[in-house]
């Protein structure tokens, strides 16, 4: 079976994929995993023969909105040259545009900081860290006697060289490790092996997740616009998912989610790369106030149990029957409330976010999407498709991706040495010899499938190339390339 669970604001959403089909489950987020994951052993069987996936952005979110309440000890390595003080604590040591180790850390000088220092995490970044992450790593042994290492972030994981933007991502990874830890073995309480969602639209195994948890960031979006094309089939669409707390807009373009760079989070610029996606604050769970509907969740809606009236239950005051409907009529007697006007005005806010990017066609997800489409395509003046499972479009989603990983890989002919991912190994060609393009291309083909069994060269694609013969004295002495690979995200082949 494949298994999708996706974590949103309000409600834990799971698709089982089996031979009998599609499956989808949604409890409340009270409930927590283990009522997903309890449910879904009740009625579809056990999971450890099934390929698990979770997404979710919720820890995230919650743990950047407090960033300050997290301080981080940023431990910077960058060498001789541009002044990084700003960014962090800057020690001595020094790994060259090479990889060598030039010049050695001092441990007493790493320890005096620490003593110094108030934080709650650290992050450690070495300038050309991904071509030799020792130094990194050696500065972790050190620390990691006196602190948590699942709060301590090392930046080679995080890949790029762009070094201010490795630092400004490692950064967040320190802020968020020990939460995607702690979250990890919650859900290997259930599955002992599974995999993380990411922003991209591809999965990862849970262990690289870990080490850069960043990956993870924006993720639910990413989950709609997967699941999107495969319901529906439509490879260029706006998604709307009309969720409990907010209403997500992402676009897809070619099948799969757009994606924008160098994500800024917490006011910098980072590594990071994610789908790209805006949002309006309201949703089936927003409250109804003195006659108006306000942003953020209070409570599930009365049709469910709730004692605040939403968005949801005011559906139910204009004939719409969701839920236990007969509660929010009851709850709002004697209530003030011009609810078609609040249902108007936020099915104007969709329409008018609809045009700012301009669609030619909408796919409705969330729970309310089928209840809304004909108001949205009408005030839109547009097409709106209602997939089946349409209020778990954002599980099938994630229950459908395939793995999706990237390799920075640095090939060194002249001292023999490859670098994969921060990672020195002996390299595959000769010292001192001059492999074509093509072989190093190739080569770094083969080292990423290595980590994806079932895939093949067809799904891996060149991010980027840069190659140079190394001349000393007049004579050639071997060749670099720096070369980053992918394999893309997308469908798995199973459900193709």
């Amino acid at each position: 079976m494949f298994v999708g669970v996706d974590v949103g604001g309000t409600n834990t959403d799971a698709a089982v994929i089996g031979e009998d089909g599609i499956t989808t489950i949604k409890v409340p987020n009270e409930e927590g995993l283990a009522g997903i994951f309890k449910s879904i052993e009740v009625e579809e069987g056990r999971l450890e023969d099934s390929r698990v996936v979770v997404s979710t952005s919720l820890p995230l979110n919650l743990l950047l909105s407090r960033a300050s309440e997290f301080p981080t000890l940023t431990v910077l390595v960058p060498g001789p040259g541009l002044n990084y003080e700003k960014k962090g604590k800057i020690v001595k040591g020094f790994v060259n545009h090479r990889g060598d180790v030039v010049e050695e850390i001092n441990e007493e000088e790493i320890l005096e900081i620490l003593k110094r220092e108030r934080f709650q995490n650290i992050a450690i970044a070495s300038k050309f860290s991904i071509r030799n992450a020792e130094i990194e790593k050696r500065i972790l042994s050190i620390i990691s006697s006196h602190f948590d290492e699942h709060s301590i972030a090392l930046s080679h994981y995080a890949g790029g060289m762009n070094y201010p933007y490795r630092i400004n991502t490692t950064i967040v990874n320190a802020k968020i490790k020990k939460t995607v830890f702690d979250l990890t073995n919650t859900i290997r309480n259930f599955v002992d092996d599974f995999f993380y969602y990411k922003g991209d639209g591809g999965i990862i195994p849970y262990r690289i997740a870990l080490e850069n948890p960043s990956e993870l960031y924006n993720s639910s979006p990413a989950a709609v616009a997967i699941g999107a094309y495969f319901l529906t089939r439509e490879k260029d669409a706006l998604v709307v998912d009309i969720g409990g707390t907010t209403t997500d807009f992402v676009i897809v373009e070619d099948g799969l989610p757009k994606i924008i760079e160098n994500v800024n989070i917490l006011g910098d610029k980072t590594l990071v790369r994610c789908v790209d996606s805006f949002s309006i604050p309201f949703g089936g769970d927003s409250p109804v106030e003195n006659g108006k509907l306000h942003p953020g969740r209070k409570g599930k809606a009365v049709a469910f149990g709730g004692n605040h009236l939403t968005l949801t239950d005011v559906l139910n005051l204009e004939g719409f029957e969701i839920g236990d409907y007969r509660k929010s009529r009851e709850f709002a007697k004697g209530m003030e409330i011009d609810s078609g006007k609040i249902i108007e005005d936020f099915i104007t806010m969709i329409a008018e976010a609809i045009e700012s990017v301009n669609a030619e066609r909408v796919v409705a997800a969330g729970f309310l999407g089928q209840h809304l489409s004909d108001m949205i395509s009408k005030k839109a003046k547009i097409s709106v498709i209602v997939p089946e499972h349409s209020e778990a479009v954002n599980a099938v989603g994630v229950a459908v991706s395939r793995v999706s990983l990237t390799m920075y890989a640095r090939f060194d002919t002249e001292s023999g040495k490859a670098v994969l991912n921060g990672i020195v190994e002996e390299s595959p060609f000769g010292v001192g010899s001059l492999p074509s393009d093509e072989e190093m291309i190739e080569e770094a083909k083969k080292k990423v499938l290595s980590f994806a069994e079932g895939y093949t060269e067809e799904d891996v694609s060149v991010i980027y190339f840069n190659s140079y013969t190394v001349v000393r004295g007049g004579i050639k002495r071997g060749k670099i390339a720096d070369i980053v690979v992918q394999i893309k995200p997308g469908i798995s082949k199973e459900l193709l």
